[in-house]
């Protein structure tokens, strides 16, 4: 059995970047359009918002006799998204070699390490083209390519494939309907063709060894998550906060109409952050903007329910409701506040022009 690992990273780098300033950044550039998408589809549709990938230093792991060579790559989009890969390509091996590959500690160590200098190296380039804030949140996936037929793989190794889906390394411990359940969410382009999205892992059984596309969704969908977690993090703090400020506002005495810096600041800051998430809702929808065909259409479609893209939408939809709601009350409070300023400042003036006129009455 031949195949693929591809272990993926995700991170937000918290910039924008043109495809200019991606252009060249790092050495070995990868043309993505060698990747021809074999399987028939309609000409002239874009299929991806393709990030800049770049193919980094490949890396060795020495376990006694064996070494394992990795291909390692860093896909970087154009919102601030970065994903990391760090891949293996099997060759002649069987299922116990893909196991070790995943769940072995000194793999994984290996793995993490080359992660942290493949990071720093981009940190280090994006750096100098734009003033990036790396969120601690990040996204962490496997992509699995299996080289041979539907009904054979399945035959010999469904537990298999359903515990690399759930991160499950004692695979013939699971429950016969529950693995069953699992693989019967898979779909197929052929009898020959199956495709399995789970939380943890993508599987992809196919003679034909040509996965960037399909490698390429699950990044995208993990990217998706990955922004859309941040996002509601950041508005539910900024909807805790301004809650808070608002009920301790002043509802009467002088207080209430002395117009507070930090209210305008917090109206800013409503504002920037409302307009800072529609616009990343709007940079995640154009990364899959058509994909040309049902087969990657459903590829997609299967790890928006997988994560539960729609619902994380809609949850960030009523996030800026929320937030909407609270700029508009401050921004009430503030034009309350002038109001009440200017009708003190008349009354004063009127104050003055009365004293003024009474002062010089009395002086005649």
């Amino acid at each position: 059995m031949e195949g693929e690992i591809a272990y993926l990273f995700m991170f937000d780098f918290g910039a924008s970047f043109t495809e200019e300033q991606l252009a060249g950044l790092l050495k070995n550039q990868e043309d993505f359009s060698k990747y021809e998408y074999t399987r028939p589809s309609p000409e002239e549709i874009s299929t991806f918002n393709v990030p800049t990938i770049f193919n980094l230093k490949e890396e060795t792991l020495t376990q006694g006799e064996a070494q394992y060579k990795f291909k390692v790559q860093a896909a970087l989009y154009r919102f601030g998204g970065v994903s990391i890969r760090i891949r293996y390509q099997i060759a002649d091996t069987n299922y116990n070699q893909i196991v070790k590959l995943t769940f072995d500690k000194q793999v994984n160590a290996f793995v993490q390490g080359v992660l942290a200098k493949s990071r720093k190296k981009i940190e280090a380039a994006l750096s100098k083209v734009a003033k990036i804030s790396i969120n601690q949140t990040s996204e962490t996936y496997r992509f699995y390519y299996i080289d041979g037929d539907k009904p054979q793989i399945l035959g010999k190794y469904k537990k298999a494939i359903a515990g690399l889906m759930i991160d499950e390394p004692e695979a013939d411990a699971l429950d016969d309907s529950y693995v069953d359940n699992l693989i019967s969410k898979g779909f197929s382009y052929d009898n020959k063709n199956v495709f399995f999205a789970g939380w943890e892992s993508a599987v992809l059984v196919d003679r034909e060894y040509a996965h960037e596309h399909e490698l390429l969704i699950a990044e995208i969908a993990n990217l998706q998550l990955l922004e859309m977690r941040i996002y509601h993090e950041k508005l539910t703090r900024q909807i805790e906060g301004s809650s808070k400020y608002i009920e301790l506002f002043p509802k009467s005495g002088i207080g209430r109409y002395v117009i507070d810096s930090k209210t305008r600041e917090l109206n800013k800051s409503l504002g920037n952050l409302y307009d800072s998430t529609r616009s990343m809702l709007n940079s995640i929808n154009d990364m899959v903007f058509g994909t040309g065909e049902w087969y990657l259409s459903r590829v997609y479609s299967t790890f928006v329910y997988t994560f539960k893209l729609d619902e994380w939408k809609a949850i960030i939809e009523k996030d800026l409701e929320a937030i909407s709601r609270e700029r508009e009350f401050v921004a009430d409070l503030i034009k309350f506040d002038y109001d009440v300023l200017l009708e003190y400042i008349i009354i004063l003036l009127i104050v003055i022009e009365i004293f003024v006129e009474v002062f010089y009455m009395l002086k005649v």
